[in-house]
């Protein structure tokens, strides 16, 4: 199912509560089988999933209480909580909880959802004890200090205002304020400004004297771990929490609205935003399994109604998708997506005749079973990940009462008939209870015309590598945990071969090349795919493009079959290039809404005028009003090149088999050598600074350094500085966040190319705190240049880097991408090696070099973005 990634905090770990469908291939995983459960002598369940496949854990303490829990004076108070929970207690200080952490490679992090809130630390298994160390110290004996309770709520209140400058939020925020008329799901979980300010420590020690007690958690852990041991630390750690009586809430019933009812918000925005909201069933309710399979016939996928109507057929959508949010309370079926504000009135019309045409005439026999194979695939995906995992079983557990109701949610799923889907319709698709939102510039129309409307409706393991005939590397390696397999063939390509009369050329090639063969129309293509429960995508970057696929393992073959078709038989249509071209420009819009996202494309723009890095990765609305399909036609013929490429496959697969298979599907093509192309060094600019205006609630700042880049010899050290920097015990957010208050976002992050790299010092905050950003920014480089960095501050990053990179790997399509990418650009495809080895290697005195070579404050490009700011 697609959904936004804000609606699924929760809502998507629904649909990945599925399990062991022998006609899917789900009897091999036997997820709730291998859970081991147990009591401690505290009341705290412990739920264990022993997960093998790398050497990682996460760690979840989950607490029954989200802000569906809170009363309309306290809004805010769960997500505030979990804000402070992590800034001290009796024996530990903030900085010891995540520094303790990160000193293992590991992260800590927290977040809160309708209806309970999770903490949790992932990490590899090194961190294990520290995880139950810090997690039972934090959420059992929080101290709530009072000058980091004023800071934090100032970061939260900045949090609001960073919410406020994303569309998405905003309409989302909209949909549930507007969907439920009574029930505390219409609050925003981040709560007001005037309430989060009006908060007092007392009512933090209110909260959490009445909710958080052992036998209102469960503590669930995912990992490499002996069930001995983890017995035995979870005892330890979590035997003796302080007495605390659980606090009864009563939850009111929920009427809906009673009429249909319309809110337009008014934005300057490029794009069009809305969402069509129905009452749906809680997870509670045996239909709520339903409710996901509705979701993904109606507009789930490329071949489901919405999208083949509205999209392909009318083209009246950039994109439109469904999502049923089913949580504890009563939920909502969701329809959302992006468009021309002018066509939102026949959107409307023509997604009301899709919903009422399932409710009046229901669905086919091949509908239900590739929306079954869809949801339940992507359960098997979903179990790649430990962080999937445990809030699987954290879901399940809390919402439904015990994690085996997985068993019970794919138990309906199998079960479901064409004739349950219509009732479920029948129910929920009532035109009475429908709630719209729209976000744009302007209003089109009002209440009275969607009243119109509806009337009008209702009335109607180790890599093998060789080469094929063709040139083309393929490297394969096994991995028999999951029955899935990644592919990656992956080329050199992206911006830094694009220029300014063609950028945005591999975005076009690579979005379009999938959308027909010789033999097949882009609609067939999408239901083979949807039918194996596979995907086929094209991808660009900035230093690479390529096909990437993901594939069942029993359906391989299949998957294979039409990959080559693609891979050497694109159509490349009329037809596909125009219905295009408004997508490419979509991507533009929604860019120009994002202000870190228009702060990066200038701040690129701005140190690299007159060079390909300095190039808009999504593209350029001159090249997208003007390509043709022979641009592409020619793009195709110049740069796919097998020669110069690379093909990974990861995952459940007999190496001799898929040799041959290989061979038969992708031994094609003629025998091309060429020159390996080569971007021009990039020539840069004095360094300076850039204004750009933009009306939006914060300013973004960016302040950055030209490094070498991803190939130098001098990549790791820069990496470990970049770690350093940017995570939540780094000087950055320690001082300017936490100390100063001065926004929710500061950290700091890296550009990277062949030749040249940025690093950069970004912070998000009000516009009256611009200039203490920009001095605080270089009284921290100043700090770190005269006095370098503490070993303690080296280790924690290179352990922070040695994680992160490690649980990025899990999934077998994630592994295969990386393998393709480091074997093109030249490093070799087992760079994960050789790359633990070099950051082990970087010192003090390495770090304080890379510092005084390139942070220099004469060196520095800063670019300012927001309000009230003029231009150059």
């Amino acid at each position: 199912m697609k959904k936004l990634a804000f609606l699924a905090q929760t809502l998507f770990f629904f649909i990945l509560g599925v399990l062991m469908e022998p006609n899917f291939g789900f009897s091999s995983l036997d997820l709730t089988q291998k859970v081991k459960v147990h009591t401690l002598s505290s009341g705290l369940k412990v739920l264990f999933f022993p997960y093998q496949r790398e050497r990682v854990v996460t760690v979840k303490l989950c607490v029954k209480v989200g802000s569906n829990y809170e009363w309309d004076e306290v809004a805010g108070i769960t997500h505030l909580i979990e804000h402070m929970i992590f800034k001290g207690t009796e024996h530990k200080k903030p900085e010891d909880i995540s520094g303790a952490v990160e000193a293992k490679g590991g992260y800590i992090n927290a977040f809160t959802s309708y209806d309970y809130t999770c903490y949790y630390v992932s990490g590899p298994t090194e961190v294990f004890e520290t995880a139950l160390e810090v997690l039972s110290e934090a959420v059992f004996h929080p101290i709530f200090d009072p000058n980091e309770l004023s800071k934090e709520k100032e970061v939260v209140v900045e949090e609001m205002k960073m919410r406020l400058d994303n569309p998405y939020v905003v309409l989302y925020e909209e949909l549930m304020k507007k969907s439920y008329t009574k029930y505390p799901y219409r609050r925003p979980i981040i709560g007001f400004e005037n309430t989060v300010r009006s908060l007092t420590r007392d009512d933090l020690f209110y909260f959490v004297n009445h909710f958080y007690t052992p036998e209102n958690m469960v503590l669930v852990i995912v990992g490499n771990l002996p069930y001995d041991e983890v017995l035995k630390l979870s005892e330890k750690y979590f035997s003796n929490p302080p007495k605390r009586t659980l606090k009864q809430v009563v939850f009111p019933t929920e009427p809906y609205v009673e009429k249909p009812t319309l809110s337009w918000v008014e934005r300057k925005v490029k794009e069009g935003y809305f969402a069509l909201s129905f009452p749906a069933p809680s997870l509670k309710e045996n239909d709520a399994p339903l409710a996901d399979l509705l979701a993904e016939v109606l507009g789930g996928g490329e071949t489901s109604r919405l999208y083949l109507r509205l999209k392909r057929e009318l083209n009246l959508v950039k994109s439109i998708s469904a999502s049923a949010l089913t949580p504890s309370g009563p939920g909502l079926f969701e329809i959302t997506g992006t468009a021309d504000p002018q066509n939102f009135h026949p959107i409307l019309r023509e997604t009301l005749k899709e919903v009422l045409k399932i409710k009046h005439f229901g669905i086919s026999e091949e509908e239900l079973r590739r929306a079954k194979t869809q949801v339940l695939s992507s359960f098997i995906y979903g179990q790649e990940s430990t962080d999937g995992l445990s809030r699987t079983l954290a879901t399940f557990e809390l919402i439904r009462g015990t994690y085996k109701d997985i068993d019970w949610y794919v138990k309906q799923i199998e079960r479901a008939t064409p004739e349950d889907l219509q009732r479920l319709a029948e129910k929920i698709f009532n035109p009475s209870k429908l709630t719209v939102v729209f976000l744009s510039e302007k209003a089109f129309f009002g209440e009275e015309e969607l009243r119109k409307i509806v009337e009008k409706e209702v009335l109607l393991e180790e890599a093998q590598v060789f080469r094929l005939k063709n040139n083309l590397k393929v490297i394969l390696k096994p991995q028999k945990e999951t029955p899935t397999v990644g592919l990656a063939l992956v080329f050199p390509g992206g911006v830094r071969f694009e220029n300014k009369g063609n950028n945005g050329l591999f975005q076009a090639l690579t979005l379009i090349w999938t959308r027909g063969t010789k033999k097949r129309s882009a609609e067939e293509i999408s239901q083979t795919l949807e039918n194996l429960g596979s995907s086929i995508v094209g991808y660009t970057g900035r230093n690479t493009f390529g096909l990437k696929a993901l594939s069942l393992s029993k359906n391989l073959d299949q998957t294979l079959e039409l990959f080559s078709e693609i891979l050497f038989d694109p159509s490349f249509s009329e037809e596909e290039c125009e219905k295009a071209k408004p997508e490419l420009m979509s991507m533009l819009h929604r860019q120009e809404d994002q202000p870190l996202s228009l702060a990066l494309k200038e701040f690129l723009e701005f140190i690299f005028p007159d060079h390909p890095y300095g190039l808009n990765q999504a593209g350029s609305q001159a090249f997208y009003q003007s390509f043709t399909c022979e641009d592409l036609r020619k793009a195709y013929q110049d740069f796919v090149n097998l020669d110069q490429a690379t093909l990974v496959v990861v995952g459940d697969f007999d190496p001799v088999d898929l040799k041959l298979k290989l061979k038969k599907y992708l031994e094609r093509g003629a025998l091309r050598k060429e020159e390996k192309r080569e971007e021009p060094e990039p020539l840069l600019p004095k360094p300076g600074k850039r204004f750009t205006p933009k009306e939006s609630f914060q300013t973004q700042v960016l302040l950055g350094f030209v490094l070498p880049g991803l190939l130098s010899p001098e990549r790791p050290t820069i990496e470990v500085l970049n770690s350093i920097l940017s995570g939540m015990e780094s000087r950055l957010f320690r001082i300017l966040r936490d100390e100063r208050s001065l926004a929710y976002a500061v950290t700091s992050f890296l550009v990277m190319y062949p030749k040249a790299s940025i690093f950069t010092f970004y912070i998000a905050c009000s516009p009256e705190k611009t200039d203490q950003a920009v001095a605080g920014f270089f009284e921290i480089l100043e700090k770190i240049t005269s006095d370098g960095l503490t070993q303690e501050e080296i280790e924690r990053g290179k352990n922070r880097l040695f994680g992160k990179y490690r649980l990025s790997l899990q999934s077998n399509i994630a592994k295969a991408e990386d393998m393709a990418l480091n074997e093109v650009l030249g490093l070799g495809w087992d760079y994960q090696k050789k790359y633990e080895e070099e950051i082990k290697k970087v010192d003090a005195e390495r770090l304080k070099d890379i510092i005084k070579k390139y942070l220099k404050k004469d060196r520095a490009y800063l670019l300012i973005l927001g309000p009230n700011v003029k231009s150059n």
